[in-house]
């Protein structure tokens, strides 16, 4: 409470009117103060100034004392009162009093300040957030910034900023982050803000090409992405466009991906008919164009319409298809390359039935036609002239009647079956054993229907 007291002299002189502000309460370990009394005035001017300490604990020190501005230290825990008097020239005063009071160290809550609401608009994506507390020594306070559960799992925090007053972010993604910032002092009490971070969409971001490249990123110089960079505006050779480099980080510790976007004249070009163009150029027709060699061409966002029939995988860029539908394989590794979901399971499993039915079908008439041969060589008779026959043998091999049998109308030797010849109880024929060889023969003649005397 401020108390005024005024002396007047005179009845001209309208006196000095002394001014300390409002009681005040401080918190530790703040253990000094100023005392301003400079809002005192006078109609001719204050000419002296006292400060002094009328109660409060022991130990308190007061400086500059006879200026309008005086220093308190040595501030401990308790209730100080303090006065100002003042003196004109014509030797009137006026008094003011001043409260002061200090809690213990402790007794304030801390108060947690968090940087507010920020906005973030892609490629863009690193930020820092700053926090601050009061009632309370921030050099004996602990910070922790923590991230909403409900926030994107996406971005980084650096340098282990989350126990620093400053939390620095990058890689953040599209979307609201929500974090808290909660600080305790040397006596456990806490206090805690919240900042939220709005992300925002690339406009045109939604067209943006990813190329995968066979180096590390750390082998590429600034030199080489320009080269890379002129030799894709080449090959595109879009009239009136701009390709622009959105990213180049790396992907595994042998690949690295280049993200970029070509825009022309009415706007960001399309990225599936970029996809298109390059996968035709750097996967088939042109594998060597670019200063490195070419993994994978694909759209940042996956923008695959599986032929209305499934869903994009983000993460893969491939097709789900949705049940008994499957992809056309001709297609993928013949075709465009493009993932798509064209077949119906069943029509699938009767071509593949009917082509294993009719393969089994042709493999087993081919197998047929070659067993039927095997066996017709096998049966084809050949005969042999036996030339060692005397002429007792040829006369007996003579028809009646004087007639010409086939087998002899040439030569009146006996023909021989190759295959009798080559039997294990076939006998060889010889002049040496002459009545087994007639024997025979006689046989054979009987076999024919001719009789011998």
């Amino acid at each position: 409470q401020t108390q005024v007291s005024t002396s007047v002299r005179s009845g001209s002189n309208r006196g000095p009117v002394a001014v300390v502000g409002p009681d005040r309460s401080l918190s530790l370990p703040v253990s000094s103060l100023l005392l301003n009394g400079s809002g005192s005035s006078d109609d001719s001017g204050i000419v002296s100034y006292r400060w002094e300490a009328v109660s409060g604990p022991p130990g308190l020190r007061l400086d500059d004392t006879d200026q309008p501005v005086a220093t308190a230290s040595g501030v401990r825990a308790g209730r100080y009162t303090f006065r100002l008097t003042v003196s004109d020239q014509e030797g009137a005063t006026d008094s003011a009093s001043l409260t002061v009071k200090v809690p213990e160290a402790g007794s304030f809550l801390p108060v947690a300040h968090a940087s507010g609401s920020h906005s973030l608009t892609l490629p863009n994506n690193s930020l820092v957030l700053r926090g601050s507390v009061t009632n309370a020594d921030q050099t004996a306070v602990h910070f922790l910034w923590t991230r909403d559960s409900q926030s994107p799992a996406a971005g980084d925090v650096l340098y282990g900023s989350d126990t620093q007053p400053s939390l620095y972010l990058a890689n953040l993604v599209e979307g609201t982050y929500l974090f808290q910032l909660k600080v305790t002092n040397a006596q456990g009490r806490s206090g805690s803000a919240t900042a939220t971070v709005e992300v925002r969409p690339e406009p045109g971001g939604g067209e943006q090409v990813e190329l995968e490249m066979l180096v590390s990123v750390s082998q590429v110089s600034v030199a080489q992405r320009d080269t890379v960079v002129r030799q894709l505006a080449a090959l595109i050779h879009v009239l009136d466009s701009d390709l622009h480099v959105r990213a180049l980080q790396g992907h595994s510790h042998i690949s690295t991906v280049l993200r970029f976007s070509v825009h022309g004249t009415s706007g960001p070009l399309s990225a599936s008919r970029l996809v298109g163009v390059l996968r035709s150029q750097l996967l088939f027709e042109k594998s060597d164009y670019l200063l490195f060699r070419v993994l994978r061409v694909d759209t940042v966002l996956c923008l695959l319409s599986c032929s209305g029939r499934g869903q994009c995988d983000p993460i893969t860029k491939q097709c789900a298809c949705d049940p008994f539908w499957t992809e056309n394989l001709i297609r993928r590794y013949l075709g465009d390359g493009e993932s798509n979901c064209e077949w119906r399971v069943l029509y699938v499993i009767l071509t593949s039935f009917v082509l294993v039915v009719l393969i089994l079908s042709l493999g087993w008439t081919f197998i047929c036609c070659c067993k039927r041969r095997q066996t017709k060589a096998r049966k084809k008779t050949k005969y042999t002239i036996l030339d060692n026959m005397d002429e007792q043998e040829r006369v007996e091999l003579r028809p009646k009647f004087s007639i010409k049998h086939r087998s002899t109308e040439h030569n009146s030797s006996l023909m021989m079956s190759e295959s009798e010849l080559d039997s294990d109880q076939d006998t060889i024929f010889s002049r040496d054993r002459p009545v087994r060889s007639r024997n025979r023969i006689s046989t054979m003649a009987a076999r024919n229907g001719d009789a011998f005397g």
